[in-house]
């Protein structure tokens, strides 16, 4: 059985470059896209993906949809992607309930890898 992702991201451009490197592999499937909470929460209801690859920046509702999916979907592993720099990018894992935070300067190199991570509970 594959790993299960749904991406939630408001920028179509985003989704579309991560969509494009994980289905690069074989045993990972984008089971839907969100780009709003509201969609995104109705979709891992209805869907049941492992993963939720959400944008995590201060502005955007990631945070809050990280802290919902951890409540009604337990199971559900969230993998945010930021553009944070700092000491307190770890904090955003603990106080919203992301299982790891990905740098989106980094998704070319090591999305793949850190959604395997996620996957195992191995973050």
């Amino acid at each position: 059985m594959g790993i299960t992702v749904l991406l939630a991201d408001s920028v179509p451009g985003v989704r579309k470059i991560e969509k494009a490197l994980l289905e690069k592999e074989p045993d990972i499937e984008v089971v839907g896209e969100a780009e709003d909470e509201s969609t995104a929460i109705k979709l891992i209801n209805a869907l049941q993906p492992q993963v939720v690859l959400t944008d995590f920046n201060v502005r955007h509702t990631g945070k809050i949809l990280a802290k919902q999916v951890k409540s009604q979907n337990p199971g559900t592993r969230v993998l945010g992607v930021t553009e944070l720099k700092g000491s307190y990018v770890r904090n955003f894992l603990k106080i919203f309930g992301a299982d790891e935070l990905l740098d989106k300067r980094e998704l070319e190199t090591k999305l793949v890898t850190t959604l395997r991570l996620v996957v195992r509970g191995k973050t």
